[in-house]
């Protein structure tokens, strides 16, 4: 409850006060989470209003995946929720937890229209619920007939101007399949390995759901990816539901087409310069003893 009402002042602060230097705001709010110990960056982004969307394709599946769970039977153990939506023209894969967040902040704002702040989280966030994560914050979107896939690479707090995206051609892995078995939601899946960008991966993939897909960028197999995960076990994508219903429309917000376009690799460099020294790459100066170490953070691609 602490860490909401510090996050509602934080957003009253880049809401009402604009003008004021960015570099005052978050000290402000650094003070703050110290009282707690819940300082966290980098800062979480605004959220987004889900009403300023369009509908761009429409789906008869949904794959939801915990990403990093500690726990596959309790949600708060997940380091994210995260959703496959998959059309005839394209899929979309996204972080549910920050959809849904800002989704109840939408309803919140619509109902109190006259309040002078609001709340910069809401609903259940997993265990990284406090501060941006470039795999919970981008959106990704496969495009079928052009071969193509795109991210819209959401930037922390403070480096919103930043937000960009990048196009490149479907990215492909070199699968082997072995003869290996595993039941994940009562179906059979097959095991298959690859290096993907300097990483070993295994997925688990259906054959009974002959839908070439899967979590983030995966793909390519002769069946829907139930479960993937590197060497190390630092990303571990596993399937927890499958949805299916005639239609289920797949939305994607309006402002995409302001983000900046780049090449893949200079987005990274940025998403991985905020995850580096935040601080620095903001244009925060701060005085050496206030600036609270960052967390360690590991990268799916490494090339």
């Amino acid at each position: 409850m602490l860490q909401i009402f510090h996050t509602a002042i934080y957003y009253t602060f880049l809401t009402i006060y604009p003008k004021i230097m960015n570099s005052y705001i978050l000290i402000f709010f650094l003070l703050l989470s110290t009282v707690s110990g819940n300082a966290q960056f980098p800062a979480i982004p605004m959220p987004k209003n889900v009403q300023k969307t369009n509908t761009i394709d429409s789906a008869n599946i949904r794959v939801l995946y915990a990403l990093n769970p500690v726990d596959i039977s309790n949600i708060t153990t997940y380091d994210d929720l995260q959703r496959l939506e998959i059309g005839d023209s394209l899929s979309k894969y996204y972080s549910f937890f920050i959809y849904n967040s800002d989704s109840l902040i939408t309803e919140w704002k619509n109902k109190y229209k006259n309040a002078k702040s609001a709340p910069g989280i809401l609903g259940v966030r997993g265990k990284q619920y406090d501060h941006w994560n470039e795999y919970h914050y981008s959106e990704y979107f496969k495009y079928f007939s052009s071969n193509t896939f795109t991210e819209y690479s959401r930037m922390p707090g403070f480096l919103q101007s930043m937000n960009c995206q990048y196009t490149e051609k479907m990215p492909h892995q070199e699968w082997t399949i072995h003869a290996d078995t595993l039941a994940i939601l009562n179906f059979y899946c097959q095991k298959a390995t690859c290096t993907f960008r300097g990483r070993e991966y295994t997925a688990w993939f259906c054959v009974d759901i002959p839908i070439s897909n899967g979590p983030w960028k995966f793909g390519g197999l002769p069946g829907l990816i139930l479960k993937v995960y590197d060497k190390d076990h630092l990303f571990v994508f596993e399937s927890i539901e499958i949805e299916k219903k005639e239609k289920f429309p797949i939305n994607m917000y309006q402002d995409y087409r302001n983000y900046k376009k780049k090449e893949r690799k200079e987005v990274l460099k940025l998403q991985k310069e905020a995850n580096k020294n935040f601080f620095k790459a903001a244009n925060l100066n701060l005085r050496k003893g206030t600036i609270p170490p960052q967390q360690p953070h590991f990268y799916m691609e490494l090339e």
